[in-house]
């Protein structure tokens, strides 16, 4: 099964609406930095906090995750969010990863920080923090490392905390009783799937800037295409 025989189980949440090479760098470079055995990428079937979000249905992200994973044993992708009730809360997901996983399995939720900024308002609140140990990675847009995370977790977490600042703009924040949030501080492609959706509508080239299998499936589908805009083949542009 996808959740056994893994000491150190990354999971990574999130729409992949589409995925692209940052998600896969960020899950490369933290799996080595914490030593993971796999790294699960999970699909939001239906997420709950990106309401009118121009999302690919299920099945195409999940076969774009397949896709872009091939071939790679540290790599998984599971479609475990489509048999959860609605909607895909992240503390439902992590309680029933972590039934499936073996015994002393130790858990780690891989989020990048445009993301976790708004974990205020996720369902469970602190509960989250005893389910898995978050990893925070950053993404594009305003971050300013560790402290940037650990602001976010004092508006509703109890007490001050403890920061750990590491090498290499990482870090490790701790609350009593609560599994350790870690910050990751690499993975620096500044690729967003927000970007991606637009060049698609504007029938721009994603070129290098997602797997070539993924671009195909992409080109293939129309995914993100301007309902408005033209209906033929893909032009050299967007290719």
């Amino acid at each position: 099964m996808t959740f056994r025989g893994a000491g150190r189980l990354g999971l990574m949440g999130g729409t992949f609406n589409p995925v692209h090479l940052g998600h896969l760098r960020a899950a490369e470079e933290i799996a080595e930095h914490l030593g993971l055995d796999r790294v699960v990428f999970m699909p939001a079937a239906f997420p709950p906090h990106k309401p009118g979000l121009n999302l690919a249905g299920f099945a195409d992200r999940l076969e774009m995750l397949r896709l872009a994973t091939r071939g790679r044993g540290l790599f998984a992708v599971s479609d475990l969010e489509l048999g959860l009730p609605p909607p895909s809360y992240t503390s439902n997901t992590l309680r029933e990863v972590g039934r499936l996983t073996d015994p002393g399995c130790e858990l780690f939720f891989l989020v990048g920080f445009d993301s976790f900024r708004t974990v205020g308002r996720w369902r469970d609140g602190p509960e989250l923090f005893g389910l898995a140990s978050f990893v925070v990675f950053r993404r594009p847009g305003r971050c300013s490392g560790l402290a940037s995370v650990a602001g976010v977790l004092k508006k509703f977490l109890p007490g001050p905390g403890e920061t750990r600042p590491g090498p290499d703009g990482c870090g490790t924040l701790a609350w009593p009783g609560l599994l350790p949030v870690r910050y990751y501080g690499g993975c620096r492609l500044e690729i967003s799937s927000t970007d991606l959706r637009d060049r698609l509508a504007g029938d721009k080239s994603v070129r290098y800037l997602v797997p070539d299998s993924v671009r195909d499936y992409l080109d293939e589908k129309s995914l993100y295409r301007d309902p408005g805009g033209r209906r033929g083949p893909p032009g050299p542009g967007r290719r």
